[in-house]
């Protein structure tokens, strides 16, 4: 564990946290690209550093697809963790320390090392053919993150994750469109807790701010009701959307 106020150095991984909004937004953004999650595969030296030797062990268990865009999300969320530690509570956390697992259900959590300086954020991860990507909320806020290649989807596809209403505005014929609804409505369920599994029908997202009803309603009212904001990022060939809690 380093001391605090030393500078923290990604070398060729080093990639500077993305904004959204006008300002300092409130949350940190981190995105690792498909041709560095692909270099990233063969678990090089540098890249082996950066894990623990439980997340390695549990690396180098699958299979070379889901390795890469492991490997995507993973690269993405240590870079935003740290960073956010350095900021916001000046401990530069070595990237190992940064042990990120998968409970039950499937949502990452991050395990810190004992007596480390502060507790863990609301973190969110994503990764598609593009890359991964990661959010990390700042003091007291939730957040949820979702990227996906604009690519034209079947109706049916996009029927199962929508209202009437945004179905029709949503069509093959605007695979953009279709980016932004699927993104929104996914980071949405991830702040939640909650994934597609969940009706994501009942996830109405609108200009700038995230409404509920049904199962997601209920979960969003626990957490006292909050807003709900959401924000977009074209990046390379793909849609990324990120929700947040809070003004």
């Amino acid at each position: 564990m380093r001391k605090r106020g030393v500078k923290v150095e990604w070398n060729e991984y080093n990639d500077t946290s993305m904004t959204a909004h006008k300002g300092r937004p409130p949350y940190r953004l981190a995105y690792c690209t498909r041709q560095e999650a692909e270099r990233a595969e063969a678990l090089p030296p540098e890249i082996r550093a950066r894990f623990s030797a439980e997340e390695l062990s549990q690396l180098k268990s699958l299979p070379p697809r889901r390795l890469r865009d492991r490997l995507a999300g993973r690269l993405a969320a240590k870079r935003a963790l740290a960073e956010h530690f350095a900021e916001e509570e000046g401990w530069i956390a070595e990237p190992r320390e940064l042990e990120i697992f998968n409970d039950d259900a499937g949502r990452p959590f991050l395990r810190l090392p004992p007596g480390a300086m502060a507790a863990a954020p609301s973190f969110s991860i994503t990764h598609c053919a593009e890359g991964g990507a990661a959010a990390v909320g700042g003091a007291g806020r939730r957040v949820g993150v979702d990227l996906e290649t604009v690519v034209a989807r079947p109706a049916e596809v996009i029927a199962f994750v929508s209202a009437p209403i945004e179905n029709r505005s949503a069509g093959p014929d605007s695979p953009e469109a279709q980016a932004r609804l699927w993104t929104a409505k996914e980071a949405a369920l991830k702040l939640l807790g909650l994934g597609l599994g969940a009706d994501a029908r009942a996830v109405r997202p609108e200009a700038e701010d995230v409404t509920f009803t049904g199962l997601p309603a209920e979960i969003w009212r626990e957490l006292g009701s909050p807003r709900v904001r959401l924000a977009y990022e074209q990046v390379q060939g793909a849609m990324l959307a990120v929700v947040f809690t809070g003004d």
